[in-house]
């Protein structure tokens, strides 16, 4: 075999094994797409069906599809999700038989806490301060804004979620990572993927 055959199988090599990695991780951002369209449309239900199996059996998908709807369609909140993007999918790593690779993502919440009409202009600020408070503590003062013509709370989040599989190529479902659902996680997750947390 020449120098030139080498090299050629080496480029076919590489370029084959390059395409196979954009493959599945064209795989998650379908996947992951899916999963978030199902929520902002209410479909909650369907939601289920891209979350790692493994969670519910810590709370069971009834649970979640119900906790879902309240916070959806809680009257005291109107609440709104756009504007979804994937920033950046890891490479994919195998762990004790199945494949992780962190996704991060951002998106941009809206939410209105409705008044109720016996409270007065001065309890509606003390409670929107409250709530600009809890907000910023939460996501970072630079990422929400009040917009006081529209009365909305406007947030831009950025969330890290783990894509995992057993294969590495099809199926895959989704973990959020969350620093105050640790001890959650660490039921989930390989420990060293809890470390890094």
């Amino acid at each position: 075999m020449n120098l030139k055959t080498s090299l050629f199988s080496l480029v076919v090599l590489f370029i084959g094994a390059f395409a196979s990695a954009q493959d599945y991780k064209k795989e998650i951002e379908t996947e992951f797409t899916a999963y978030l369209d199902a929520i902002v449309n209410r479909e909650f239900e369907k939601s289920m069906d891209y979350i790692v199996d493994d969670f519910f059996t810590i709370i069971s998908k009834e649970q979640m599809v119900e906790l879902m709807e309240k916070t959806f369609n809680n009257p005291e909140i109107e609440f709104e999700i756009k504007d979804q993007e994937i920033i950046k999918i890891n490479d994919a790593e195998e762990i004790e038989n199945k494949f992780y690779a962190l996704l991060s993502y951002s998106n941009k919440m809206n939410m209105k806490f409705n008044s109720k009409p016996s409270e007065t202009a001065e309890e509606i600020e003390t409670k929107n301060n409250l709530i600009m408070s809890s907000l910023e503590s939460s996501f970072g003062a630079e990422n929400v804004k009040y917009n006081k013509e529209t009365k909305f709370f406007e947030i831009y989040s950025e969330k890290n979620v783990y894509a995992i599989s057993d294969n590495g190529a099809t199926a895959w479902k989704f973990l959020v990572v969350e620093q105050r659902q640790k001890p959650i996680l660490e039921q989930l997750l390989p420990k060293v993927l809890v470390d890094k947390i």
